[in-house]
C-alpha cells in the first residue's frame, strides 16, 4: 500500500541499506547525528513530503524527499579519500535505485542528484557524499 508518511520512506532506506552488506557500513542512522565515531557511516535524513490534491474524491500525489549522506573516512590525503567517498557514493545510489517501488511504499523512487565533498562532525573533518532521493506516491486522503 502506497504511504505519504516520511517516517516510514527513511526507515525503509535505513533498513534497506542496513541489510546490504556490499556497502561495508558500519552503522546506519535515522537522521543525521553530530558526531560519527564509525565509519563508513549512512544516515538517512527526512526533509520533506509535499502534496498535491489531484481529484474530488480526495486523492493526492505526494513527492517525498530524503538525504543519504554516507561519511567514508576521515580526510587524509584529500584526493585518495575524497575518490572512496565518491565511489561509495556511486555504489550507494545504484543500489537505492535498485529500490524502485521501495517494497510497494511508493509508485516510483529513484535518487536525483549527489555531491562530494567534506563534512565536519566533532573535530572530525570527513570525506563524505550526500545523495538527493525522492520517491513519488498516490495515497487518498482519510475522511
Amino acid at each position: 500500500m502506497a504511504t505519504d508518511n516520511l517516517s516510514t520512506m527513511t526507515q525503509y532506506l535505513v533498513t534497506q541499506l542496513n541489510a546490504n552488506d556490499s556497502l561495508g557500513l558500519q552503522v546506519v542512522y535515522f537522521g543525521d547525528q553530530e558526531l560519527i565515531t564509525k565509519v563508513p557511516a549512512v544516515a538517512v535524513e527526512p526533509i520533506s513530503v509535499d502534496r498535491e490534491l489531484i481529484e474530488a474524491r480526495r486523492f493526492v500525489n505526494c513527492t517525498i524527499e530524503l538525504e543519504v549522506l554516507i561519511y567514508q573516512a576521515q580526510l587524509n590525503d584529500r584526493g585518495a579519500t575524497l575518490k572512496l567517498a565518491l565511489e561509495k557514493g556511486e555504489a550507494t545510489m545504484d543500489i537505492l535505485d535498485a529500490l524502485d517501488t521501495c517494497g510497494g511504499n511508493v509508485l516510483f523512487s529513484w535518487c536525483t542528484g549527489m555531491e562530494i565533498g567534506t563534512a565536519q562532525r566533532g573535530s572530525n573533518l570527513l570525506a563524505a557524499s550526500r545523495i538527493s532521493f525522492r520517491a513519488i506516491s498516490q495515497v487518498q486522503l482519510a475522511s
